[in-house]
């Protein structure tokens, strides 16, 4: 008898570590291909996170379809948007996956003719958060805690565009804080930057928690350089603002302001940041389908992608990967927050287009 209640324990805990689709082995998707298309080069690192989407999708949708993805870069992912929106075959075989421009629809940027909530919503993705350094040698005795950098005087900001959210989020934080700091932008990526603020030509710089840890840490840290000052809050499922657990030393930016001022942060300003926080930095990625498509695939991804992305297989290959695991958005939260931007107040909108243009130097 207890030989028999150990086979069982054994075969129940062997199902649940197994990947979903072992438990239902048909279904919609089997013997097909999925595409996943990407408004990203091949080289860029969200590749690498739609290529590990992919595997995973294989391994638990029902039916083991093969899924690959097609890079079509251009038009600031536009290109890649509208090819699903307007020509993907609605029997779900074809989807979006990657990055969107949430700002590109708020404020109705040149060939951003669509809005997102006229996809299919299928999930979302809660990747890393920022995190704002300068180079600690910017102060005499140096940068030692984030409100020093009050201190610090002509502060250069190294960035990509000025239009790009990640931009526009971390500098409207220097300014709630009173940084004294300007914009220079044009960099092609977040490597590049990463060099520019080694070498002197500029000296701070946002990044994405991960890449800041793993690749801007060890770089600073060889010269002694490396000063911390804020990490942009993640917004959970209530509403509420949280600190990641990736940067848990670092004060998020409404933490900092507190510290400083004895207050919490207030007024058009904060209201861009949260703006920013909730359309643009809670849901980096998204899968996206056709309009009108196919019930069955609809529910098939929908179901299979929260306990997908929270299985241990996924995690820990993630953490390999990437060096963190990335956060499963479900489809009603992405489509409230699609929504959210129509509901954006106009004196918002109108802060966050000024901002765009003091980092344009205008």
């Amino acid at each position: 008898m207890l030989a028999k209640k150990k086979n069982t324990l054994f075969t129940l805990l062997l199902i649940f570590c197994l990947p979903i689709n072992y438990l239902s082995a048909e279904g919609y998707y089997e013997g097909e291909t999925i595409t996943l298309i990407m408004g990203l080069d091949a080289s860029a690192g969200g590749t690498t996170v739609g290529r590990l989407m992919a595997k995973h999708l294989e391994v638990n949708l029902p039916g083991n379809p093969t899924v690959i993805v097609r890079n079509m870069p251009g038009a600031s992912m536009i290109s890649a948007h509208i090819y699903v929106l307007l020509k993907a075959p609605r029997d779900g075989t074809t989807l979006y996956y990657g990055p969107r421009s949430s700002l590109g629809e708020l404020l109705e940027f040149p060939g951003h003719s669509f809005k997102y909530n006229q996809f299919t919503s299928l999930g979302g993705v809660q990747l890393a958060p920022l995190v704002t350094y300068t180079r600690k040698d910017m102060l005499d005795g140096g940068i030692q805690k984030p409100s020093d950098v009050l201190k610090a005087e002509d502060l250069v900001f190294g960035g990509i565009s000025a239009e790009h959210g990640r931009m526009i989020a971390s500098t409207l934080g220097l300014d709630l804080l009173g940084v004294n700091y300007h914009f220079v932008g044009g960099y092609p990526g977040s490597g590049r930057i990463r060099a520019a603020v080694l070498s002197g030509e500029v000296n701070m710089a946002t990044d994405a928690a991960h890449a800041y840890l793993n690749e801007a840490v060890p770089l600073l840290e060889q010269q002694d350089l490396n000063a911390p000052l804020f990490s942009l809050p993640l917004i959970n499922d209530e509403g509420n603002l949280v600190k990641s657990q990736l940067v848990p030393d670092i004060p998020t930016i409404n933490e900092l302001y507190t510290e400083i001022n004895g207050v919490e942060p207030s007024g058009i300003n904060w209201d861009a940041i949260r703006t920013m926080l909730e359309i643009d930095q809670t849901m980096q990625h998204v899968f996206l389908g056709p309009p009108r498509m196919n019930r069955e695939a609809i529910e098939e991804i929908r179901s299979v992608l929260p306990p997908m992305m929270a299985s241990p297989q996924f995690i820990e290959e993630a953490v390999r990967i990437l060096s963190y695991a990335p956060v499963s958005v479900s489809y009603e939260r992405q489509e409230n927050i699609f929504d959210a931007t129509a509901e954006v107040r106009p004196e918002v909108k109108e802060y966050i287009e000024e901002q765009i243009a003091r980092n344009n130097g205008f």
